[in-house]
């Protein structure tokens, strides 16, 4: 199994530019737990992650929301993110998963973000072929024929 074969496509990404306080409401409403960072050409630039958006967020004296919610997301991204292609094999993708502690690897194809592989997009694999094909809610309604979509 590839993973082409798993992966979601088309991938919800965000823009280097957008604020912490945007990509936190993206992911919440979503259900994700990170998201591809892209350019305006679809090249991963790297990827935010939830822990990512709440370091130094909440803080004992003001609770969450605390400073720097406005600040862009390419402040407290991961650069350099893992990536793949769509021809690798699962269960390289699920090694590099578990020997790096990534949740969520993008999938690249001549650099450009097609798609992105979850620890549930496996798990529904594993949990039989009636829940295969079976994404949440939001990651279907989040799909469009662009490729990647990205929030208004």
């Amino acid at each position: 199994m590839k993973a082409r074969d798993v992966m979601t496509s088309p991938a919800v990404a965000v823009r280097p530019h957008m604020s912490v306080r945007d990509v936190a409401a993206l992911l919440v409403s979503h259900g994700f737990t990170a998201a591809p960072v892209v350019d305006v050409e679809g090249c991963v630039r790297g990827i935010v992650t939830e822990a990512d958006l709440l370091r130094g967020r909440v803080t004992p004296e003001e609770g969450p929301g605390a400073p720097g919610s406005d600040v862009p997301v390419s402040t407290v991204m991961m650069p350099a993110p893992v990536l793949m292609g769509p021809e690798d094999d699962l269960t390289q993708v699920v090694e590099v998963m578990l020997h790096r502690g990534v949740r969520t690897v993008p999938i690249v194809e001549h650099g450009h973000l097609i798609g992105i592989v979850t620890r549930r997009d496996v798990l529904r694999r594993v949990a039989g072929p009636e829940l295969a094909g079976a994404g949440s809610a939001a990651r279907r309604a989040a799909r469009s024929a662009e490729g990647i979509v990205f929030p208004k």
